[in-house]
Formats: C-alpha cells, structure tokens, sequence
C-alpha cells in the first residue's frame, strides 16, 4: 500500500474516531451532569474543539510527512536527472574526443560530483591477464598525487576483490573489510567506498571506484551507480568501436604504402646500387677520387634502402625488433657471417619502432666504417641495460686509427650521422681506437625517453 493511501486511511479513521468519541463522552459524561442547555452545549463544544485539535494535530503530521516524502521524491529525481545529464556529457565526448584514453578520464570525471565522492577511479583490466590491472584512470588527484603514489594497482584488496566477485561492493568503511591490505605511502586516506563492474553484453569492460562520499554510500547511490555504469559501459564499446574502425583504416593505408615504397621506390634503388657496384667491378682505371665517390654513393643509396625497409617495418601492426632487423640489414649488406651479435637482455624487445630504426642505420653505418675503412675481418654489436640506460657497442679488430685524424678524414661522413640520431635519443656517441687496435664505437641513451613512452 502507497503512502498515499496509508495517511488517507488513517486521517479518515481519526475524523471517525472524534465523531465517535465526542458523542460518547456527550451521552456519557455530559448529560448525566444534569445541567441546563446552555452549559451543555459549551461542554459540548469543547469536546468538539479538543478532538478537532487531534485531527488536526494528525492530519497536519500526515501532510508534512508527505511533504518530506515528496521533497525527497523531487530530490532524488532531480539527482537522477543530473545523473542522465551526465550520462549524455559522457556519451557526447565519442563524437567530441574519440580517444578511447579521453573517453575513460570523462567516465571518472562525470562519476565523481554525481555521486559527492572525493575520489574516483577506473581500472581497465589486461586482455592477456583478466586479473590484472592494465589503466587506471582517476578523477580527484592531481598529477603531484599520482607520481608520490608509484605504481599503478595490483588488483589486490579492495579493487580486486571487485574483480574477483565481479559484483557490486558497498562499504561504509574499506578498513572493515576482511579483504583490505591497507594504502600504500602517499596514499590518501580512504573511508567509504563503491565498486562496481561495467557490464556490456556480459563482458566486462572495467571497474568503477567512488570513495569518500560524505556520510557513506546509500542504497540509491548503489542503484543510481549501476544505472550509470551500464551506460558507460556502453560509451566505452562505442569508443572502442570508433578505435577498431580508426585502427583498420590505418593499418590497410599502411599496408597501401608499404607495398608502394617496396614495389617501386626500394626496387628502384636496388637497381641503382646494383648498376654502380658493376661499373666499381668492371672499371678498374677509374680515378682514385672517382671511385670513392662512387662507394659513398653506393653507401648511402645502401643506407636510403635501410631507411625505406625499416620505415615498411614500423608501419606494420607488430612491435619492431632490433635484433631481427639487425640480422635482415647484415644479410642483405653481405656481412652476416662476419658480424657477431652479442646481446645481453631482451630489453631491446621494448623499444619504439623509431628508435629501432635509427639504431640499424647507425649499426649499418659502424659496421660500413670497420669493414670498409678498417678492413675488419670481425665484428661485435653488443647489446645491454641497466635500471637506468641502454648501451649499444660496435667493436671491430680492425686497423683502427688516431682520434685526432677524424676530422681530416673525409671518409668519416657516417660519423655525424650517427651523432645526429644519438642526440634525438638524448644518448652519446663514444669512439676508442688506436692503429693496430681495432676501434670501438659506443652509444648510450636514457630507457625513459620523453615521447616514446
């Protein structure tokens, strides 16, 4: 029965029960008082004023509790319609910002005052792990908070414990929770909480947070979050949607262009180098000037189809490795057998494309000097990183030379270049040579390299 109904009832029954009332005590009481008229009709009327006082007393109970009822109906739609209103904020910002990371930073940002929570969060989980974190987006930190917290959730506690129940989780307080394992350093102080999947078409495309709503999470905020989350669940398919489309276009225009340079601009070129490398072959009476004209050309036509090659790698879909691309240049440079790889980490697995490529040119162009100019007969590129840095080496046992002469060598052209592509790494170029001792050449780079993160 509606509330409605119930006050009707009982402020009918209290009407009833007056009337009821002020008769009996008029029959009862009052006529057997035996006396006049007038003073009866008084008694009378002060029964009827005293039982009116109840009814209204009542009934006016009844009317403020409606009013309340109703002031709290308004209230809560008028917080419904915040929460639709910021549902269509969210669903907006896909033809606005189709960035699938933008997309998840305005589920949070909208969440967060919807809901009065101090913080809020997303966790993206990996396609590999289920139950690992893979992003985690906040609303309510600032950037100076994030860093001084560290890494990004393991999925334990609290956060994993969503995960694991994939169901909703409501608190009043985190540190009751059998599952909690505490904050860690620099982590800001946490009470109540609600966490809860993001459901869409039963696959589960992340976990929303809120935190620290003052006076705690109530069961309407439990139904009005899950009403949300579905609908973000629904923005972020959208936007992975638009992402899928975006990343399809782009890899079948890669492909486009891929198949462009390598049918025409690389075979071109590869008929250049071949037609100079025959008239080195077949002319022996060419100047001597002539001739190392013709080899620096040859090089750099050599260097122009790696460049080409590497740059077909890097738009393909798959990660870039050094060491296959390595190999791949020695081959096609006809010193495979003659050049060593000694590579102490995998590290090199984790390396931008970019910086792939500027790292075969430079080691094409290393190995180009020691074999050419140093006559070496082998060749070491070696491979290692620390915590801090990565270290590239090429070390030859060939002639080597006299620091001091580079400048006055013209055929050192190569080495700028490969200063050049160390300084876009923010790294160095170190060289150790003397006659007879084989040169080393050494390149070091920071591992966290601004923009290729």
């Amino acid at each position: 029965m509606s509330h409605g109904w119930r006050d009707r009832i009982i402020a009918t029954l209290v009407a009833m029960a007056g009337v009821a009332m002020t008769v009996v005590i008029f029959e009862h009481f009052v006529k057997g008082l035996h006396i006049h008229h007038g003073q009866a009709v008084l008694y009378l009327g002060l029964v009827l004023v005293l039982f009116t006082g109840v009814f209204s007393f009542v009934v006016f109970g009844l009317l403020e509790r409606q009013q309340r009822d109703l002031a709290k109906a308004n209230g809560e739609l008028a917080r419904q319609r915040d929460v639709l209103q910021g549902l269509w904020d969210a669903t907006g910002v896909v033809a606005t910002l189709p960035d699938l990371e933008a997309v998840l930073q305005q589920i949070v940002d909208v969440a967060r005052p919807l809901f009065n929570a101090q913080y809020a969060a997303l966790a993206v989980l990996s396609d590999e792990d289920p139950s690992r974190i893979r992003r985690f987006i906040t609303s309510g930190m600032t950037s100076d908070e994030r860093r001084r917290i560290g890494n990004l959730p393991t999925g334990r506690g609290i956060l994993g414990e969503v995960i694991r129940t994939k169901r909703v989780i409501r608190l009043a307080n985190i540190a009751d929770h059998p599952a909690s394992s505490g904050f860690p350093a620099h982590h800001p102080a946490m009470s109540s909480f609600l966490g809860l999947p993001l459901l869409y078409q039963g696959d589960i495309l992340g976990h929303l947070y809120l935190t620290n709503k003052a006076g705690g999470f109530t069961n309407e905020d439990e139904v009005m979050a899950q009403l949300f989350s579905r609908q973000a669940a629904v923005v972020i398919a959208n936007a992975r949607l638009y992402q899928d489309r975006e990343a399809w276009a782009t890899v079948q225009e890669r492909e486009r262009i891929g198949r462009e340079l390598h049918d025409g601009v690389l075979q071109t070129l590869y008929g250049l180098t071949l037609s100079l490398e025959f008239l080195l072959d077949t002319h022996d009476d060419l100047a001597d000037d002539f001739g190392r004209e013709l080899n620096r050309i040859t090089e750099t036509l050599s260097l122009t189809m790696t460049d080409i090659r590497m740059y077909i790698q890097s738009l393909g879909t798959s990660p870039v490795d050094l060491a296959v691309a390595l190999r791949d240049m020695l081959a096609r440079n006809g010193v495979k057998d003659e050049v060593e790889l000694a590579f102490q980490d995998h590290e090199y697995l984790t390396l931008d494309p970019q910086v792939v490529h500027d790292l075969v040119l430079t080691v094409q162009e290393a190995v180009s000097n020691a074999k050419r100019h140093g006559q070496a007969t082998h060749v070491v590129v070696g491979w290692e990183s620390t915590q801090w840095e990565h270290h590239l080496w090429v070390e030859d046992d060939g002639q080597g030379f006299q620091l001091g002469e580079l400048d006055a060598n013209s055929h050192h052209f190569g080495l700028e270049n490969m200063r050049r592509r160390m300084e876009r790494l923010e790294g160095t170029m170190d060289i150790t040579s003397d006659c007879d001792q084989g040169t080393t050449v050494q390149f070091r780079w920071p591992r966290a390299r601004v923009g290729l993160q």
